[in-house]
């Protein structure tokens, strides 16, 4: 246990004030925003303001849905490429693995550092998702928000998104680490992001599809929260082991 926190305290040292750290506000901040932005900016002349629990609901379920569907599997893949790419340097693996610490002890501080990222990010649209509500109820009142925010609801589904998406978190570290080209990295996650927009919407192959877990936690009213919390815990847990075990054993150039 001293080891991986010496070596999650070293992840942290490496990411300090790094563009990796400042996505981590970015990129939820820039989803809340456009879908603000767009709400704002809409005609509401020809329909009935909704009432302002209906409002809040219909706001905060299509910002999350957004931010799961599209933002959230490209945040992880570019902070998977940006906090392998630390230690992708010339003689970096090298000289870190030469220290007198287990090999996996290095490649699990990644997926945690990684877990810890994507947790942060996700769990601040608690946040943020209010304030765009706030800020929406001034630009557009025809939009009927009015009343407090769905705070149960944002938690809930935050904390459901955060467990869903260990899967791919454990995925991307193993990628951003086998490969040291961050084009390499970031075009697997692009390529099944794209996928996943597709595949996301099959009722009959979305709870299946790694990169698509998180936003079964919005579908069909939640009924597919449970397996997608459990999938996304399970497989994460199994695959970074796994990932472990193969980088401990891999000769590094």
């Amino acid at each position: 246990m001293n080891v991986l926190l010496r070596t999650l305290s070293a992840e942290a040292l490496k990411l300090r004030g790094t563009l990796a750290a400042w996505m981590c506000l970015i990129a939820p901040s820039l989803v809340v925003a456009l879908y603000v932005l767009q709400m704002a900016t809409s005609d509401y002349s020809k329909r009935a303001p909704a009432a302002g629990a209906d409002a809040w609901s219909l706001f905060a379920q299509s910002t999350m849905v957004l931010w799961a569907l599209l933002m959230l599997p490209l945040f992880v893949t570019l902070q998977a490429a940006l906090l392998a790419g630390l230690d992708h340097g010339p003689q970096r693996w090298k000289h870190l693995l030469a220290l007198p610490l287990p090999r996996s002890s290095h490649y699990f501080a990644k997926a945690l550092a990684l877990a810890a990222m994507v947790a942060a990010a996700t769990m601040s649209m608690v946040v943020l998702v209010p304030v765009g509500g706030w800020v929406l109820s001034i630009l557009q009142p025809k939009f009927g928000i009015a009343g407090p925010a769905p705070w149960a609801m944002l938690v809930e589904r935050s904390l459901a998104a955060t467990a869903a998406a260990m899967l791919i978190v454990a995925l991307h570290t193993w990628a951003a680490l086998r490969w040291r080209s961050f084009t390499v990295a970031v075009s697997i996650g692009m390529t099944a992001t794209v996928a996943g927009f597709l595949v996301g919407q099959s009722a009959r192959f979305g709870r299946f599809y790694p990169w698509s877990l998180p936003l079964q936690v919005h579908a069909a009213d939640g009924r597919f929260t449970t397996w997608a919390v459990a999938a996304g815990l399970a497989g994460g847990v199994a695959l970074t082991v796994l990932g472990a075990i193969a980088f401990a054993r891999r000769e590094v150039d």
